[in-house]
């Protein structure tokens, strides 16, 4: 099995657990117990692992959190890897609309419109709604942005009673921690329930 490259897409404002919650869940997940007990042993991750995980942001540099958390970049998404896993996470409304409005970052989105899995967290199905890949498709997101999203993307079908929604191969998810569900989600069509329920024991995550 390939070892799959998951981006997460960073900016200014973006809600950590948006991001952390998923990236740890992908990050910890491993092909058998034996594999899983290493990982919470090692101080390193195993280079067997399924996923590697990357952040991104639009230049690569620093961006700081909706909490203030800073976080360094691996990449900009000019140097990005080549991905096979792109997660859109979301913020506060003003941030979401800035990346929004951003044409070289929506561009860049539209570019991975073919990869295994396009993703979003939370309010990030604001910035996906902008590139028009979500047009005719069912997504969600945050429930106090339900209604926003119905509004400003009307061809949108919006999902207002699941935490995780799949179509074709776009994958939304509701608020802060349904990223987490997502993520497990995603490792149960990518590796199987197994591996998917391991992860969740893991982290002591209840879905």
């Amino acid at each position: 099995m390939k070892k799959r490259k998951v981006g997460f897409l960073l900016f200014d404002y973006v809600d950590v657990l948006d991001f952390a919650g998923p990236a740890e869940v992908l990050s910890l997940t491993a092909h058998n117990k034996t594999e899983q007990a290493l990982t919470l042993y090692k101080k390193n991750l195993l280079p067997t692992r399924p996923f590697e995980v990357y952040t991104l942001s639009e230049t690569g540099m620093e961006i700081t959190t909706h909490s203030g958390i800073k976080v360094k970049q691996d990449f900009s998404i000019d140097t990005s890897p080549k991905l096979d896993i792109l997660i859109i996470p979301g913020g506060p409304l003003r941030a979401v609309q800035g990346v929004a409005k951003n044409l070289k970052i929506i561009d860049w989105i539209i570019s991975h419109k073919s990869i295994d899995y396009l993703c979003s967290v939370c309010t990030g199905a604001y910035i996906l709604g902008e590139t028009g890949l979500l047009d005719g498709k069912k997504a969600t997101t945050h429930h106090l942005a339900l209604e926003l999203l119905r509004e400003k993307y009307p061809k949108i079908e919006v999902v207002s009673d699941s935490k995780v929604v799949q179509d074709g191969n776009i994958v939304s998810s509701g608020g802060v921690s349904s990223g987490i569900n997502m993520a497990l989600y995603l490792v149960e069509q990518i590796i199987g329930k197994s591996a998917a329920d391991r992860t969740a024991k893991t982290i002591e995550f209840t879905v």
